[in-house]
């Protein structure tokens, strides 16, 4: 089967389900009932994604089997080009690429459940692939029907989360804001890096600088490396000439992290023919490395020197606070726009929009 054909294929199937899903057209069955449950009592979705993916494959495959040849159904193109697109059309809350972080190149089965955290929804997931792999083809439609449906309810119990905001401008507020999604939904690290770039963006965008900003909506887990950028956050030119590089921190910026953001950027200068010689990162104080060279101030915390590259440690909480008092209001409301934005997003952490609700309904 062509690409092409089997993303055509795979829509059509995916919509025949929902369609059945929407009128609840199943039958919840005590062979998958409480393991399907059980793939709803955690944020990692990735394994109700590979569950998914393994019974659209089954459908699709004549004899395919998870449990011995994951692989053979090419799983990443069928999720990420095909399967992805109807999630993101109903609002189903899903990560970019779920069943290949908890597939990891392994086929599903026991002895894979047993490396995985929360190893019980681990095992759910085996039980139903088990399930699937001795079933006929209306018990795995009847299950992923009844799968779809538990998605269609989790996608309107997450909208039901957001909240409608307006626009607000007040540094103070804002400010109070920002230090409080760090410090109590870091999100691995997404919340911060949101911050920083949606404020670069924001005065940038309001004052018609020209200048573009990347790399701040990529998820923070997403390495320098894989994503051929050279930090977490670029300010550049409409021909990409960058002028300012950063690295948003709420961990210890240690020596592996120093090591991989250099390896990055002499990897991008090689590719781009540039030379960097500065990166600003972004951090609190206790994220230094020991061995910077500080001055007595709170702001700008010190330096490091690595190789040709320099880098310039600043105060998460105090950058913050300066740049919504020298922006202009019309740019702190731009700011605080994007980021519910971002945070009204299916995809975004439930913690996150718990406490954005929590902060604005006060």
């Amino acid at each position: 089967m062509k690409p092409t054909d089997r993303d055509i294929k795979v829509v059509e199937i995916m919509e025949e389900l929902i369609a059945e899903a929407v009128e609840r057209n199943y039958e919840d069955k005590d062979t998958f009932l409480a393991d399907l449950e059980n793939l709803f009592t955690t944020t990692a979705f990735g394994f109700r994604e590979v569950t998914l993916v393994a019974g659209i494959a089954s459908l699709l495959f004549e004899g395919f089997k998870c449990s011995t040849g994951f692989y053979e159904c090419h799983p990443r193109p069928l999720y990420e080009q095909s399967i992805r697109s109807v999630l993101i059309k109903y609002s189903i809350p899903h990560k970019k690429s779920g069943p290949l972080n908890v597939a990891k190149g392994s086929n599903i089965t026991y002895e894979w459940a047993e490396g995985k955290r929360p190893k019980e929804v681990a095992y759910s997931v085996v039980r139903i692939i088990d399930f699937i792999e001795v079933s006929s083809e209306e018990e795995i439609r009847n299950f992923l029907i009844a799968l779809l449906r538990r998605l269609l309810d989790e996608a309107t119990r997450v909208e039901e989360i957001n909240i409608d905001v307006n626009p607000l401008e007040d540094p103070i507020f804002l400010n109070n804001l920002c230090q409080r999604l760090i410090d109590e939904a870091t999100d691995g690290g997404n919340t911060p890096q949101r911050i920083i770039g949606y404020l670069i963006e924001a005065y940038h965008k309001t004052l018609n600088t020209g200048v573009i900003v990347n790399g701040h909506e990529d998820s923070a887990s997403t390495t320098n490396t894989t994503s051929k950028k050279p930090g977490d956050i670029q300010e550049e030119t409409e021909s990409q000439e960058i002028f300012n590089i950063y690295e948003i921190t709420v961990k210890p910026f240690n020596e592996q992290r120093i090591q991989d953001s250099h390896e990055s950027i002499l990897e991008y200068e090689k590719n781009k023919d540039c030379n960097i010689q500065t990166v600003l990162v972004i951090c609190r104080e206790q994220d230094c490395p020991q061995q910077i060279e500080k001055l007595n101030l709170s702001f700008y915390l010190g330096k490091l020197e690595k190789g040709h590259v320099t880098y310039y440690f600043i105060n998460i909480y105090e950058w913050i606070m300066a740049k919504l008092l020298l922006i202009p209001s019309t740019a702190r409301k731009e700011f605080h726009t994007s980021l519910n934005t971002y945070i009204s997003h299916p995809n975004t952490s439930e913690k996150v929009k718990l406490l954005w609700k929590e902060i604005h309904e006060v």
